[in-house]
Order: structure tokens, then sequence, then C-alpha cells
């Protein structure tokens, strides 16, 4: 039986629509993501006032003395993601096809707001559904360390934190061995410690 050529052509552009969709899309959002969330939420390249809305979901809604709650995920309104995913949007109408584009652009902003900011609400209450996997305790676990140390700036996978060396599966201690939290931003002088007393870095 033969194969029409034109039946070759529609299942290679559904190919190419499905890999932009699956596999492209996510693995965008991990990379951008990772870089948005390391250098610009963190290390506040972009500035104080744009990393203040995650200095305030670190250390004033979820500081390490009260990471969960029974919920519902207090979030701190961060705009700069909507603004990181509609120049990234942009970008992509702008240097392909449309029909590639808009593939690749609604598989990256469902993977982010449906995957990767669902499960980061999830990590933060109490008795959420999924923490009867072991899989994800251990995505919490990681989490809880980035609340504690300038690490683990992944969510739902962390290939980006192994390659640039900010992956831990332990908690910072001191010489004692005593759990410690670090000040996990540039400039901004006050942080909460273990206790949950604000102190100066």
């Amino acid at each position: 039986m033969k194969i029409a050529p034109g039946s070759i052509s529609i299942f290679v552009e559904w190919l190419k629509y499905t890999l932009l969709f699956f596999l492209a899309a996510p693995i965008s959002v991990e990379f951008i993501g990772y870089f948005w969330h390391r250098w610009v939420e963190h290390r506040e390249l972009l500035g104080k006032g744009v990393a203040f809305r995650h200095y305030k979901h670190h250390e004033r809604q979820y500081p390490v003395n009260k990471l969960r709650t029974g919920g519902p995920y207090d979030s701190a309104d961060s705009w700069t993601w909507y603004a990181v995913g509609i120049i990234t949007t942009i970008v992509a109408f702008s240097i392909a096809p449309w029909p590639y584009a808009l593939s690749f652009a609604s598989g990256a902003w469902i993977y982010a707001h449906h995957i990767v900011a669902q499960m980061h609400s999830a990590f933060h209450v109490n008795n959420h559904f999924l923490w009867k996997y072991k899989w994800f305790q251990k995505l919490v676990k990681l989490h809880d360390i980035h609340h504690y140390d300038n690490v683990n700036y992944g969510i739902c996978f962390f290939f980006m934190d192994r390659l640039f060396g900010t992956y831990r599966n332990t908690f910072p201690v001191d010489k004692n061995g005593k759990r410690i939290k670090l000040n996990v931003f540039m400039t901004y002088p006050m942080h909460r410690g273990v206790d949950g007393r604000s102190t100066r870095a």
C-alpha cells in the first residue's frame, strides 16, 4: 500500500505542531523561567521594584517558619511573569509562521499557568491532594530548600539547576549542623530567620 505524499506532509506538519506544543514550549518555559527567577527575582538584575513581589512571597507570605498554610494559596500577584510571557509570545510570532508560533505560545502559556504555577501553589498548601505522591513530596523539599538558600530555581524540573550548579537536595546548616536560613536576595537587608524573626543580613 502506497502512502500519498500529501499524507506524509500532513503528518510532518502535525508532528511539528505537537513537538512545539509538548516539547519546545515547556523546555523554553523552564529555560526562561530559570534565568528570570534566579537573576531578576533574586539577584535583582532589573532592580528592587521588579523583584519586590518575589521578596514579598519569600519573606512576608511564606517565610521559612511558615512555608505552608491551610489554603488557599496567597499569591504575591507578580505581574512580571505575565510580562515575560507576553514578550516571549511577541518574539515567537515575530520570528516564526503564525501556525507554529500559535502552537508554541499556547503550549507555553498552558504549561506555565496550569502546571508550573499550580504546582508551586500546591507546595505552600497543607493537605493538598498531591501530597500523597512521593514525587511531589520530593519537589516540595527541593522548593523548601530554595526558601532557605540561593538554589533550586526550578519548580517542576531541575535540569537547569543541575546544569548551572544551583541544585541542592539538603538544607543549609551551620558548623554545628543546625539548619540556617540565608538571605536569598541581593539588596533587601531584612529577612526572616528559621525562628521567624526578622534579621538584618
